[in-house]
C-alpha cells in the first residue's frame, strides 16, 4: 500500500513541477509549488517507512536513492526559485529531469532486486 502512495506521489510531483515551471504568471506557479511541496510530504514518509524495509537487504543502493531523491528535491526548489528569477537555464532543466530519471530508475531497480518482478 505505502509503494503505491509513494509511486503515486512521484506521479504526483512529476505533474505539478511540469505545470508550474511551464506557468506564465508566478501566481499560479506558486500555486504548483505549493502542490509539489505536499508531493515532497508523502514522499519523505513514504520513503522513510519504504527505505526501513529494504535497508538490510540493500544498504548501499538505499542510501543512494534517498541521496538522489532529496538531491532531486532540492533542484526541483532551485528550478522554481530561478524560474521566478526569470533565470532557469536549460542545463538546469536537464539536470532536474536527469534526477528525476536517475532516482526513479534506482526505485525501480532497488524493487526488482528485492522482489524479483516490476510491479
Amino acid at each position: 500500500m505505502l509503494l503505491t502512495i509513494h509511486l503515486i506521489s512521484w506521479v504526483w510531483l512529476i505533474i505539478m513541477v511540469s505545470c508550474g515551471l511551464t506557468r506564465q504568471s508566478i501566481k499560479a506557479a506558486n500555486r504548483y509549488l505549493i502542490l509539489s511541496r505536499l508531493g515532497y510530504l508523502a514522499l519523505i514518509i513514504t520513503g522513510v517507512y519504504l527505505s526501513t524495509k529494504t535497508f538490510q537487504a540493500a544498504p548501499l543502493l538505499t542510501i543512494v536513492k534517498a541521496v538522489c531523491g532529496v538531491g532531486t528535491i532540492g533542484l526541483i526548489e532551485i528550478a522554481f526559485a530561478r524560474w521566478q528569477e526569470s533565470h532557469l537555464t536549460g542545463k538546469l532543466v536537464s539536470l532536474l529531469v536527469g534526477g528525476v530519471v536517475l532516482t526513479v530508475m534506482i526505485g525501480f531497480g532497488l524493487h526488482v532486486m528485492l522482489t524479483g518482478h516490476w510491479l
